[in-house]
């Protein structure tokens, strides 16, 4: 007789043994492979679109003025120290080489993202549950702009990844409290203060993160707790006295007061129009705020959408874990306090307000949205449900929101939110008229070398308006490998050149603010001659760059001197009608034309000051 563990009855009634039955699979997976897989499917995904979103675009006004002051063409470059250093290195030895922009930001980008990842694990070990944050910063937009334009990205990366740098090293110190680790916290604390004069509030980060989770009871012996890290906390003020002192030194004021007012009014503005959404793969529409750059412009509903998802999330936590709330307000603090100290960094520079968003907010999130569900590894504080989320309808409530489906769900969204708002950013960024302009200029001077061009205002889609000053167009080919000769002042030449609007090379006409008039001599106008040919003008040219075309009529050869705006410069005259152009710096009122051989004289017919356009045709 079969023993009953070995009998089963089918559903026919048939009796049959175990043997016989159809044996049962059972799937098991791999936590510790699992995790690592999707993680770094996330990552590739995330870099697939910001590469795609990248490659488009191609470098604006700031990246240019980089790259003259890295090539010596000029010293006028705004920003950090760290990120003027990058620019510098990256322009003398790729100059205007978009790939080589991308690929190094792209590198970086992974750089920070798999740093990212390390430290949730670091954290809260192999869970499935850390691709959740890991997720909520790579769907969020605040990231995007400082990860796509170059002069953003020399900032934003090294400020994010010097914060995982600190963060990182300090756990592992509290952790095994090896001397190494904590030097290693302060080391990116002393470096990230060269991108960005916020990371000196890193060291109080740290302190907040070990005083809350790294240490238990009251809240003397909390503090007693953080006393015995004394030796990390003076590497950290050692830290930020490096980093203060060189800022100091490089900026000459370590803190900008007035950007430091401007971010505080600012602040409402910025966390509802740009951190909110972008917390949740939002704006979805963005607002151009120069050539190829766009600001967050989401509508009163999204902001709206925006401000129930956030409040949601954080009322759901706070609900169902105890121990959340500290996890939450240190996010809420952070994120308040970098938005703000990112205005006050004295090499911000003019940026147009709102362009560039507090991407280390996005890591900040990431990171205490772990710390309000999961415990941490080794430290004595751990997150726990509250007591009614463990016992009857509440248990099951609970494990109903947190299944890896609704997870996957969460993930999805935010991942089609992201898309969708990266997607309608790159159809600004994209249109980049300076691409084109600054490849048809290449090609034409190669044709026409020795060609002297007039260094002069840039059309708008190139150059805002604004900027004009500090990014003329010898800034924007500064990287070109054949230079054009640049008119400098003082100099008087025979013909000169100036780019149209799309690149082209064309002959320069004046469009004058003063001019001379009919002169008194007929068929002549002024004769430069025993005695010098004094041109008055009949509206003076103020304060300002000029260029002076001087029309003459001579019999023969001869050397004439050009006196204008306290700039004198001489040149060789052959006979004939012909045009000599001089560019000076200054007022100017008079033109004073003399001859070097008085026996042979010459009529001065017309002068014109003013600035440059190009000719109709070539």
């Amino acid at each position: 007789m079969a023993a009953a563990a070995d009998v089963a009855v089918d559903a026919v009634g048939d009796r049959a043994t175990a043997a016989e039955r159809r044996p049962v699979v059972t799937l098991r997976v791999d936590r510790n492979a699992l995790v690592p897989a999707l993680a770094t499917l996330l990552i590739v995904l995330h870099l697939v679109l910001r590469s795609w979103t990248a490659a488009g675009g191609w470098f604006t006004d700031l990246d240019f003025q980089a790259t003259a002051a890295a090539l010596g063409v000029s010293d006028e470059v705004t920003g950090p120290p760290g990120a003027v250093a990058l620019s510098r290195a990256l322009a003398a030895v790729a100059p205007l080489s978009w790939p080589a922009a991308v690929g190094l930001a792209l590198v970086g980008q992974l750089v920070v993202d798999v740093a990212l990842y390390r430290l949730l694990v670091a954290l809260f070990g192999h869970r499935p549950a850390v691709l959740l944050p890991l997720a909520v910063y790579l769907a969020s937009t605040l990231p995007l702009v400082g990860g796509v334009w170059w002069s953003a990205a020399v900032v934003q990366l090294p400020v994010q990844l010097a914060l995982l740098a600190a963060t990182a090293a300090h756990v592992r110190y509290l952790r095994d409290g090896r001397p190494g680790a904590a030097v290693g916290a302060a080391l990116a604390v002393a470096v990230g203060t060269l991108f960005s004069v916020g990371l000196l509030l890193v060291p109080l980060l740290l302190a907040v993160l070990t005083l809350l989770w790294w240490t238990e009871g009251p809240l003397r012996a909390r503090l007693a707790g953080l006393v015995r890290h004394r030796s990390a906390w003076l590497l950290q003020l050692g830290a930020v006295a490096v980093g203060a002192g060189t800022r100091a030194l490089t900026d000459r004021v370590p803190v900008d007061a007035a950007g430091l007012a401007d971010g505080v009014r600012a602040l409402p503005g910025t966390l509802s129009d740009t951190v909110l959404p972008g917390l949740t793969g939002g704006p979805w529409t963005w607002s151009p705020v120069a050539p190829t750059l766009a600001a967050p412009d989401p509508r009163a509903g999204v902001v709206a959408a925006a401000a129930v998802v956030v409040g949601v999330v954080a009322l759901v936590t706070v609900v169902v874990t105890r121990g959340a709330l500290r996890a939450l307000l240190l996010a809420a603090t952070a994120v308040v306090v970098g938005v703000v100290t990112a205005a006050a960094d004295p090499g911000a520079g003019d940026l147009p307000a709102g362009l560039v968003a507090p991407a280390a907010a996005a890591l900040v999130v990431a990171l205490c949205l772990g710390l309000a569900w999961l415990p941490v590894v080794g430290a004595p504080v751990v997150p726990r449900r509250r007591a009614w989320a463990q016992r009857g309808s509440g248990t099951r409530l609970v494990s109903g929101l947190l299944r890896p489906a609704l997870g996957a769900v969460a993930v999805a969204l935010l991942a089609a939110a992201s898309l969708s708002s990266t997607t309608a950013f790159a159809g600004y960024w994209h249109d980049n008229h300076a691409r084109s302009f600054v490849e048809t200029a290449a090609a034409e001077l190669a044709e026409r070398p020795g060609v002297v061009l007039v260094d002069g205002p840039l059309p708008e889609t190139v150059v805002p308006a604004a900027l004009q000053p500090a990014v003329p167009a010898s800034t924007v080919l500064a990287g070109l490998v054949d230079q054009p000769r640049w008119l400098p002042d003082g100099e008087v030449v025979y013909e000169l050149a100036t780019l149209d609007g799309e690149g082209r090379v064309q002959l320069a006409a004046v469009d004058p603010v003063a001019g001379s008039g009919a002169g008194p001599v007929p068929d002549c106008g002024w004769t430069a001659g025993p005695e010098p040919a004094d041109v008055p003008l009949e509206d003076a040219a103020p304060d300002g760059r000029w260029i002076v075309q001087v029309s003459y009529l001579g019999g023969s050869d001869n050397a004439v001197f050009i006196t204008a705006g306290g700039a004198r410069a001489g040149a060789l005259v052959g006979p004939g009608l012909h045009d000599l152009f001089l560019q000076v710096t200054g007022p100017v009122d008079a033109v004073r034309v003399e001859v070097q051989d008085t026996g042979r004289p010459l009529c001065v017919g017309a002068v014109r000051v003013g600035t440059t356009r190009p000719l109709a045709g070539r």
